[in-house]
């Protein structure tokens, strides 16, 4: 396996007199955790909308053929995980789901959107253990089987990642406003999907690498990465460091208090392929 590239910690502005993104490193490289896919055969399927329970909201799912997998079009909005990760009161699905775990109340010195918005903004600072359990849950709640993507199924839905400046197809350092933004405001790529450059760099399934399991790996750039940076190839490994100011002794299970970057998009199986990489 090749060396990693190392870089040194880049300063980027502060929100609020506090520095974001302290001391990350951008990662660019090729998928070395996971096999190549072989090309699906089977016939094209239509692109649907999963609703959330009883909700006017849903995931819009995005068919892609090489594939053979749906993927959702927009990365998953603060809309879509409050109807999971409800915090106080009661849960927004039937008794039958009441044992599902869900996230617990973020850290009250870091505001869970940022103090940037929720509705159709991407939702940011979730574990890789959170977006995991989200897909569980959309899988109860929907009678589907949803999962995160792999590096290999994120890189196929990714594609050349559009056509035409980058600025017009991604939220980078350079038009970002230091922040994220509602989802679906930039040019889509080849397939139809948003931000899979830019905005907020994604979980994938597997890991980081092999020797590392229990680490996670994502993809896609976000808001804070300068445009140059930003790429169908970029990968970025999960930095312990972005847990220090958890309080609690193991940090938490749901919540990065450092992950204004993080978040993810959810991926289905299509028919004939299994439901699990």
């Amino acid at each position: 396996m090749p060396a990693e590239p190392t870089h040194a910690p880049r300063l980027v502005p502060t929100v609020r007199g506090r520095r974001i993104l302290p001391g990350w490193l951008l990662l660019a490289g090729i998928c070395i955790a996971c096999n190549t896919p072989v090309r699906y055969e089977g016939p094209p399927q239509a692109d649907y909308a999963e609703p959330l329970h009883d909700s006017a909201i849903s995931h819009q799912m995005v068919w892609i053929q090489d594939g053979g997998f749906w993927i959702g079009r927009t990365e998953v909005t603060w809309d879509e995980y409050l109807t999971y990760a409800t915090f106080d009161g009661e849960p927004l699905v039937g008794p039958d789901l009441d044992a599902v775990s869900r996230p617990s109340k973020p850290l009250d010195q870091v505001p869970f959107d940022r103090d940037w918005g929720k509705g159709s903004r991407p939702a940011v600072g979730m574990s890789w253990n959170a977006a995991r359990r989200y897909c569980e849950w959309l899988s109860l709640v929907s009678g589907n089987n949803y999962r995160l993507p792999t590096e290999d199924e994120w890189e196929l839905a990714c594609g050349s990642g559009g056509r035409g400046p980058l600025g017009e197809r991604a939220w980078v350092e350079e038009n970002s406003s230091f922040r994220t933004q509602p989802v679906g405001g930039k040019r889509p790529n080849e397939h139809g999907l948003h931000d899979m450059l830019g905005n907020l760099w994604e979980y994938c399934h597997n890991p980081w690498h092999p020797d590392e399991p229990e680490r996670a790996v994502l993809r896609g750039g976000s808001w804070s990465d300068p445009g140059s940076e930003v790429s169908p190839g970029s990968r970025l490994r999960f930095n312990d460091d972005w847990t220090l100011m958890d309080p609690n002794v193991p940090a938490g299970v749901w919540w990065v208090p450092d992950g204004e970057h993080l978040g993810f998009r959810v991926m289905r199986p299509g028919p004939d392929t299994g439901a699990t990489p």
